[in-house]
């Protein structure tokens, strides 16, 4: 389902790397941009490359702050939330402040939402809610049980409450996509993926590129078809796009929930051989110990975003999703 009509949308975190790539998707959809961001983990250099693409305003402060968005939010039909902390070490050495940003900031959020009258609101959340599913609990659905394991998920499960709360009071049409591991960058060049140490991908390419030291492979034992851990990895362009068709068909008073990856999972020895193969080189890997919080195995069913929003992943291979970063890392 398609709607042509432009709409003012306020995305938080625009700034970051899901966020941003959200935004891009809008301007180049024909939608007016406002991005409201600290830069505490986004960067001006981000903003100042999506200028050029559409229309687009960049606030800079927290969304959590009232008073700056009472000057913001009059004429704003749908919010996307990506502002948040999404590091489940971090989370699990300084949970409060998880709790203060991811649930807190929300809940103020929503309450200038609702004040304002703004349409939809739209939460960015993880599959980290889902715990530490057994085998028999894979792939995983939308109605699987939540049980987050360390502080990001379970700030995740509280931001979710709050958008169910605020959906029963029947003013505010919500909605939650819960996407797994994000990987890849624009294909056209304008935003990249992010050089952080603890994203598995950028860590690969970054060694490749003699950047960095060893990959370092956390966890070799667990029961998986060669121990280490597997995810469902999704390009970063879909998930914009599965906004967008989200946004498209919000009702008010409803609250819509889905999965968004690829439906597989890929284990972290063969994302290491893959972006070997996308970069003709070789990485020097060292084993090391599991990392408190993380999981064995989780992957998606998109089966329900698939059939309800009629949205397909565009990046099915993964060396594909892996190309698009690596070109925009290797021809800085």
């Amino acid at each position: 389902m398609t709607n042509n009509t432009s709409k003012q949308v306020l995305v938080t975190g625009g700034a970051g790397y899901v966020g941003s790539h959200a935004a891009l998707e809008l301007m180049r959809a024909g939608h007016h941009v406002t991005i409201v961001d600290t830069l505490e983990r986004g960067s001006q250099e981000v903003i100042d490359r999506l200028r050029p693409h559409g229309s687009m305003e960049f606030v800079h402060g927290n969304c959590g702050d009232s008073t700056l968005l009472s000057s913001q939010l009059a004429n704003v039909d749908a919010i996307m939330h990506f502002a948040a902390y999404a590091r489940i070490d971090e989370s699990i050495s300084h949970p409060e402040r998880y709790e203060e940003n991811n649930v807190e900031v929300t809940r103020s959020l929503l309450n200038s939402a609702i004040k304002h009258g703004v349409s939809s609101f739209m939460l960015s959340s993880t599959c980290a809610v889902y715990g530490n599913p057994t085998a028999s609990d894979l792939p995983i659905t939308e109605s699987s049980p939540l049980g987050a394991d360390n502080p990001y998920g379970q700030s995740k499960i509280r931001a979710e409450d709050l958008l169910r709360e605020a959906a029963d009071e029947g003013g505010l049409a919500t909605g939650i996509l819960r996407y797994f591991n994000v990987v890849g960058s624009d294909e056209q060049g304008v935003l990249r993926e992010p050089e952080e140490e603890d994203r598995l991908l950028s860590v690969c390419i970054q060694s490749a590129l003699e950047n960095s030291g060893p990959v370092t492979i956390h966890g070799t034992d667990y029961d998986t078809d060669d121990g280490t851990a597997v995810r469902d990895y999704v390009h970063v362009s879909d998930i914009a796009s599965a906004h967008l068709a989200l946004m498209d068909v919000m009702r008010p008073g409803s609250m819509l929930i889905y999965n968004v990856g690829c439906g597989r999972g890929i284990s972290v020895r063969s994302i290491i051989k893959a972006v070997e193969a996308v970069s003709d080189r070789q990485i020097e890997v060292m084993e090391g110990s599991r990392r408190e919080g993380d999981i064995a195995a989780i992957w998606a069913d998109n089966s329900k975003i698939r059939s309800e929003l009629n949205w397909e992943p565009r990046y099915r291979d993964i060396l594909r999703m892996i190309a698009t970063s690596w070109k925009s890392a290797s021809t800085d």
